[in-house]
C-alpha cells in the first residue's frame, strides 16, 4: 500500500517549503499575452464543465475558438485560467473572470463549411488575478 508521504515528500527544512505570491496585474497579463493554451469553465445543467481552448489575449479580452458551439452557454459567466512552469517547483497561474460572448462568424454557407463548426467566442477579463510559487534561492530567510 502506498503511504501519502511516498507520494508528496515532506522537504527536510521548513525552509524549502513552498512560498506562494499574488502576481502584480502587469505580470498576470503578460502570463496571458505570453501563453496561447487555457483551460475554460462554466456550468451547463447545474454541472461544471471544463476545455482547454487555444486562445488570445488582446487590449484586456480573451479571444478563443471551439468546434463544439452548441456547447457553450451564451452569455454565461466563465473562468478561464492559464498556467507556466519554470521548473517542478516554479510556476505561475492566472485565472480571469468573465461573461462569455459569442463571436458572429459571417456569412458562410452552410454547404460549404466544414464537417466541425469553429466558433468563435470572447469575453472581456472583468477580473484578473495571478500567483505562483517563488523559487528556492529567491527567498531570504531570518537567521
Amino acid at each position: 500500500m502506498t503511504r501519502t508521504s511516498d507520494l508528496f515528500p515532506l522537504p527536510g527544512s521548513p525552509q524549502n517549503l513552498p512560498v506562494f505570491k499574488a502576481l502584480a496585474p502587469a505580470q498576470s497579463e503578460s502570463i496571458l499575452v505570453r501563453n496561447d493554451v487555457g483551460r475554460i469553465a462554466f456550468v451547463v445543467d447545474g454541472r461544471v464543465e471544463l476545455l482547454p481552448i487555444k486562445y488570445v489575449f488582446l487590449n484586456g479580452w480573451i479571444y478563443g475558438r471551439t468546434a463544439a458551439p452548441d456547447y457553450l452557454p451564451r452569455n454565461a459567466p466563465v473562468t478561464f485560467e492559464v498556467e507556466e512552469r519554470a521548473d517542478k517547483p516554479d510556476w505561475q497561474s492566472v485565472v480571469v473572470r468573465g461573461q462569455l460572448d459569442m463571436v458572429e462568424s459571417g456569412d458562410a454557407d452552410e454547404k460549404s463549411a466544414p464537417l466541425f463548426h469553429d466558433q468563435l467566442f470572447c469575453f472581456r477579463a472583468l477580473e484578473i488575478s495571478g500567483r505562483g510559487s517563488l523559487p528556492a534561492e529567491g527567498r531570504f530567510f531570518a537567521s
